[in-house]
């Protein structure tokens, strides 16, 4: 899997990134690796990978996505969905989705798969602030990727080629396109994105 580049992410007081930390160091403990071995296969530094796990930062999404992908998992462990229990179904209430904030993006997601295991697919809500961008390098990722937006406007950029998208618009690609979004306007952008592969932010 090709690995986007982005930011360091910002040191925060321990919290949620507290618990954040505990639940990487379990799902780490899990498969047997070493910090060494985790920052290898996920190319996070070793430093952050020991500062996220002892609370002392929150990952920036990229980080995020690499290090869910080394263990096998999807950011679903950031809100404590990993330890969701097999079920044949799953009703969310507004009120009930994880929430994952990630400052160097000004983006703020929740889940819409909480309560159930990961599968075939992944849904969030993203609400993004003005100015707000996906970062300077192009992203990758396996599967398909379906942005549908719900308010405001956002400027997609495909391989190069760009598209603005208004409320009610859709784009659907192959994620292993290169691809990065920015919010141009001066109004937060909503957008649910739906994956078909797990793994998936």
């Amino acid at each position: 899997m090709a690995r986007a580049r982005s930011p360091n992410a910002q040191v925060h007081p321990a919290g949620p990134a507290g618990t954040l930390g505990s639940r990487l160091r379990e799902l780490r403990h899990e498969k047997g690796f070493s910090i060494a071995q985790l920052a290898a296969l996920a190319s996070v530094p070793s430093s952050t990978i020991s500062k996220i796990e002892n609370g002392l930062l929150n990952p920036s999404l990229v980080n995020a996505i690499n290090l869910a992908s080394a263990l096998d998992a999807n950011l679903g462990f950031l809100v404590d969905r990993a330890r969701a229990r097999h079920a044949r179904y799953a009703i969310v209430r507004r009120s009930q989705r994880g929430r994952s904030s990630f400052p160097e993006m000004a983006l703020i997601l929740e889940d819409l798969n909480i309560g159930f295991v990961p599968g075939l697919l992944e849904a969030r809500i993203g609400t993004i602030s003005p100015g707000a961008h996906s970062g300077k390098e192009y992203m990758t990722h396996p599967g398909d990727e379906m942005a549908h937006i719900l308010s405001g406007t956002l400027d997609y950029d495909i391989d190069g080629e760009g598209f603005v998208l208004s409320s009610g618009d859709s784009l659907h690609f192959k994620s292993h396109v290169p691809h990065r979004w920015m919010n141009r306007s001066d109004e937060p952008a909503e957008v649910l994105w739906i994956f078909s592969d797990g793994l998936s932010f």
